[in-house]
């Protein structure tokens, strides 16, 4: 009974020193925004300087908080901002000023993570390989899914058959291995017929998803992670089913979009840093070596989805530059500079 009671004395006094704990960071996080517009904390920037955080209200250019250790600013008000500060982790409503956090409970030392080997499970795709003499097409069910297709096909991830529909017809991306046994990919019918200009002599080729519909497809091609300082991906370019290019020789490494279609597109050591439209497959700033943009982040006031370009109107984005030991944000048009001025 002694020992009950010792224990409920115990776990009464640690409730109420973790909430008084809990309590102070709130308050210490509150105060980071003391000089903030609670009714605009959209305009509410963060800036790095040396590993310390800061914060700088993007209309009027003021300093809310000079830089400081123990905090990390994750995502923007778009409308909660989260982050790390000290050992908790919290989250801040814009539209209520809510504090949230927790306590990073998190220790490697003590569990280690356990590294498992599992044999894979068999691509269900090989029971869809036909040995059908002569066939060099694939078929389609009922539903729109593939069926079978011809083993002269590449079927391992990444390589595998992928098929779309273009004007009315079925076609498909499909990867084969040359004589060198590396895979080239292009474009087949449900025959096995290739289309012109995609006669398996991509070493890269998917779909751009913001381009992409039946009657007007893009795909991406000869476009992969470029590690060269100096270069940018000349056999690289957008191409339709027509063979038209756009871009060709211009992008410093393979698109991939990172908010509302937008891509922060840089190539290898930040040499050419561009952000790049792939809807529209125009650069809204084009490949330069002046400014060194490696993030894209946004504010907002309602949730939005990222992956919609719908909802790019809105938001305010932004890029995030790096420069020596310094980390701001920018406009997408890179005529403002959220950083403190120098005196």
């Amino acid at each position: 009974m002694r020992l009950k009671l010792y224990i409920i004395i115990f776990l009464s006094i640690s409730f109420v020193t973790f909430g008084q704990e809990d309590a102070r960071i709130k308050k210490e996080i509150a105060s980071f925004f003391a000089k903030a517009d609670k009714n605009n904390l959209q305009s509410v920037l963060s800036f790095e300087i040396n590993n310390k955080v800061g914060l700088i209200d993007a209309t009027t250019k003021k300093v809310l908080l000079k830089p400081i250790k123990n905090f990390q600013v994750n995502t923007l008000f778009n409308p909660v901002m989260t982050g790390y500060y000290k050992d908790y982790s919290f989250e801040i409503d814009s539209n209520n000023f809510h504090i949230t956090v927790k306590k990073d409970e998190t220790n490697t030392e003590e569990h280690p993570p356990i590294m498992e080997v599992v044999n894979s499970p068999a691509d269900p795709r090989e029971k869809m390989i036909s040995k059908e003499k002569d066939f060099k097409g694939f078929t389609m069910d009922e539903n729109g899914n593939l069926k079978t297709f011809s083993e002269i096909y590449e079927h391992d991830f990444p390589s595998y058959l992928y098929p779309f529909k273009y004007k009315g017809k079925y076609y498909a991306i499909a990867g084969k291995k040359a004589d060198n046994n590396k895979v080239y990919y292009g474009i087949i019918d449900t025959e096995g017929n290739t289309v012109p200009h995609f006669d398996f002599v991509h070493e890269y080729l998917y779909f751009n998803e913001f381009a992409k519909s039946e009657e007007d497809m893009w795909f991406i091609v000869n476009s992969y992670i470029n590690n060269s300082c100096e270069t940018l991906l000349e056999k690289a370019s957008f191409m339709n089913m027509e063979g038209k290019e756009k871009l060709k020789g211009e992008i410093p490494t393979s698109p991939t979009a990172d908010i509302f279609g937008l891509d922060a597109n840089s190539s290898g050591c930040l040499k050419f840093t561009a952000v790049l439209d792939l809807q529209k497959m125009e650069w809204i700033v084009k490949p330069q070596s002046k400014i060194k943009i490696r993030w894209m982040d946004y504010t907002s006031k309602t949730v939005l989805n990222t992956h919609s370009i719908s909802d790019k109107n809105k938001a305010v984005i932004y890029v995030k530059v790096i420069d020596g030991d310094s980390v701001y944000y920018m406009d997408l048009d890179l005529r403002n500079k959220y950083m403190p001025i120098k005196n």
